[in-house]
């Protein structure tokens, strides 16, 4: 593991989205990122509730939409997203956090992750925790981006919120 890998992943603090890092990096070639065709879905059983890929799409700014949602994203967001572009849910305040976050992965190349209250879904006592990682095609543009979310109500979450943010390696 390359030596910013090793600090995004001292990073995380779900236990499932290290198994999800370390999975990604054991996918990725010594000199880029995994293709869409290296995730193997039945290898990741047990995180595809919380699994999501997003289609990096062309012309223009920046925009991604949601290819692939896992149902607890659903569950907690009250929505379907699968079809949806990011931009067009009501993301509030919160805006231009996820812009950053997604601009980070496609146009910085690395991996992100952070923290959220789900403010603009009207559960603020809820925080998401989220990890974006970048997937490529043949020529290595990032054309996708893979996500995890963990949704904790505890206080320890609010604990840990508290120290967290966007991050990215």
């Amino acid at each position: 593991m390359t030596q910013p890998a090793e600090a995004i992943r001292a990073q995380l603090i779900i236990p499932e989205q290290r198994e999800l890092f370390d999975y990604w990096c054991s996918k990725c070639p010594d000199d880029g990122f995994p293709k869409r065709g290296d995730i193997h879905p039945f290898e990741l059983k047990p995180l595809l509730p919380s699994l999501s890929l997003f289609d990096v799409l062309e012309g223009g700014p920046l925009s991604l939409r949601v290819r692939l949602a896992g149902t607890r994203l659903r569950d907690y967001l009250g929505v379907e997203t699968t079809g949806r572009c990011v931009a067009d849910f009501d993301l509030g305040d919160q805006r231009g956090y996820w812009e950053a976050a997604y601009r980070e992965v496609v146009e910085g190349r690395r991996p992100a992750q952070g923290v959220v209250p789900l403010t603009p879904w009207k559960a603020p006592d809820v925080f998401q925790f989220w990890l974006r990682l970048p997937l490529v095609d043949e020529a290595g543009h990032i054309v996708m981006v893979f996500g995890h979310d963990a949704f904790l109500h505890s206080e320890k979450a609010h604990a840990l919120a508290g120290r967290a943010n966007l991050r990215i390696a």
